[in-house]
């Protein structure tokens, strides 16, 4: 089974995973201690930065400017990234905090995001250190 088929279908299957808050950073400093890590790529319409964590989960922050559009937009962009995350936050690393600067572009789907998600995550997780 393809990842692409195997997550579609996960998605699909599984029960509805509250995303609790001790999965979002939230915090100033935690924004600032993954910026101090100098740990970036660009995947698709986002910048993904990344640094350690002691939370024992991996948590999400998203950094999503007025350039990306009116505030419905930035609403409904960061509403499907969180659904996204919340699909397949039990495949990213326990120790990576994972914060998306988000760049203009026309919302995508859960599963596209989802994708994207991965796909930052394997690339910055060799690189930063617990």
């Amino acid at each position: 089974m393809n990842t692409v088929h195997g997550l579609l279908l996960m998605m699909a299957e599984s029960p509805s995973r509250a995303l609790p808050r001790e999965a979002i950073v939230r915090h100033k400093r935690d924004f600032q201690s993954v910026f101090a890590t100098k740990q970036a790529c660009r995947v698709g319409p986002f910048v993904a930065h990344a640094g350690p964590n002691e939370a024992g989960r991996p948590r999400l922050g998203l950094a999503v400017p007025r350039a990306v559009g009116s505030a419905p937009q930035r609403n409904r962009i960061k509403r499907l990234l969180r659904e996204a995350f919340r699909h397949v936050q039990h495949q990213l690393p326990n120790t990576l905090d994972l914060v998306l600067v988000v760049r203009p572009h026309e919302p995508q789907t859960p599963q596209d995001y989802a994708e994207l998600l991965i796909s930052a995550a394997e690339q910055l997780a060799s690189r930063v250190k617990p």
